[in-house]
C-alpha cells in the first residue's frame, strides 16, 4: 500500500518546509502544485525536490485561476505509478497529520474508499500578537511558535482509494464515483491562520480568487488580519500533553444514509461503477 499526496499550494513561504518534512514520513510520493505563489513557496518546494527527490515531486507552477479541481491535473499526469489499494490524498499545506495514516489506511477494510479528517482548527488570539506572552512555552510541541488555541470543528474528505478506472476531470473537485466513506475520521492539526503577515496575505488572496470566479471563498468578506483574532477564552489550548478536544458532537454525520451506501456497494461490487 503506497500512500501519494497532492499538494496544490498558494502563498505557503512560512510554513510549507515544515509542513512536507512533517508529512513525508507517513507519504511515498508527494506531488505538488504551486498555484502561481508570490512568495518563495516554489523556490522552497524545489529545494527539498532536490533533497528528496524519491517523495518530494515538483508538478508545475502556474496561473490557472484557482478551483479544487486543479488537482485532478497531477493526479491524471502521476496516476500510472498508482495500484490498487494504494491511497492518494488531498494534502494542503497548512495540514499536519496527528494520527499515523499509513497505520490508518492500514485498518480500513477494502470496502470502504474514503476517509473524511476530523480537523483541529487552529486560530491566531490576543496571545500570538507581537509582543504578547504565549499562554504556553512549551519547547516540546512539534511546530513552536504557532498559535495553540484551537476548535475541533471542521471535517473534510482527505483520502480516496485508487481504482483503475476512476476517473477525474479538472472541473470537478473529486473523482467520479468515489466511493463509500469509512465511519472513522483521521485527525490532524489545521494551521491556517499563523501570523498577521500570513493571514493578510491569505485574506486578499482569498478575495482575488472570489473576484476570479472561485465561489468557495464568497464568504470571505474581511480586508484586515486583525478581523481574523479570536478570543484564547473561547478556545481550547493545546498544551502538547496529548489531552486534545476533538468535538465530535457538532459536527454533522459525514456517512451517507444507509440504502445508499448499499446501493453504491452494489454498483462497485458489479463494476458497474469503477
Amino acid at each position: 500500500m503506497a500512500i501519494r499526496g497532492i499538494c496544490l499550494i498558494k502563498n505557503e513561504g512560512d510554513f510549507i518546509e515544515r509542513s512536507l518534512r512533517h508529512n513525508l514520513k507517513f507519504f511515498d510520493r508527494i506531488y505538488v502544485y504551486d498555484n502561481a505563489s508570490s512568495d518563495d513557496t516554489w523556490e522552497v518546494v524545489q529545494r527539498l525536490a532536490h533533497e528528496i527527490p524519491k517523495i518530494i515531486v515538483p508538478y508545475a507552477s502556474d496561473d490557472r485561476d484557482f478551483r479544487d479541481g486543479l488537482r485532478a491535473l497531477p493526479f491524471n499526469h502521476f496516476r500510472h505509478e498508482a495500484s490498487p489499494g494504494d491511497w492518494w490524498c488531498r494534502l494542503d499545506a497548512d495540514e499536519v497529520y496527528l494520527d499515523d495514516p499509513r497505520s490508518f489506511l492500514a485498518e480500513v477494510p477494502r470496502r470502504h474508499h474514503v476517509v473524511w479528517a476530523q480537523h483541529l482548527q487552529y486560530y491566531f488570539t490576543e496571545l500570538d500578537m507581537p509582543g504578547a506572552k504565549h499562554s504556553s512555552t512549551q519547547s516540546s510541541h512539534p511546530f513552536p511558535g504557532l498559535p495553540r488555541h484551537y476548535l475541533g470543528n471542521a471535517s473534510e474528505p482527505r483520502f480516496f482509494r485508487h481504482r483503475d478506472r476512476l476517473t477525474w476531470s479538472s472541473a470537478h473537485a473529486w473523482p467520479t464515483h468515489l466511493g463509500i466513506a469509512h465511519p472513522r475520521r483521521i485527525l490532524l492539526r489545521h494551521y491556517q491562520w499563523r501570523s498577521p503577515e500570513q493571514i493578510q496575505r491569505r485574506l486578499d488572496t482569498r478575495r482575488e480568487a472570489a473576484d476570479r470566479g472561485y465561489p468557495n471563498f464568497l464568504h470571505t468578506t474581511e480586508t484586515s488580519w486583525e478581523e481574523k483574532i479570536r478570543s484564547s477564552a473561547d478556545l481550547h489550548c493545546d498544551l502538547d500533553d496529548g489531552k486534545l478536544q476533538t468535538d465530535f458532537h457538532p459536527l454533522r454525520s459525514h456517512l451517507e444514509r444507509l440504502p445508499r451506501r448499499f446501493l453504491k456497494s452494489c454498483l462497485h461490487g458489479l463494476r458497474i461503477w469503477p
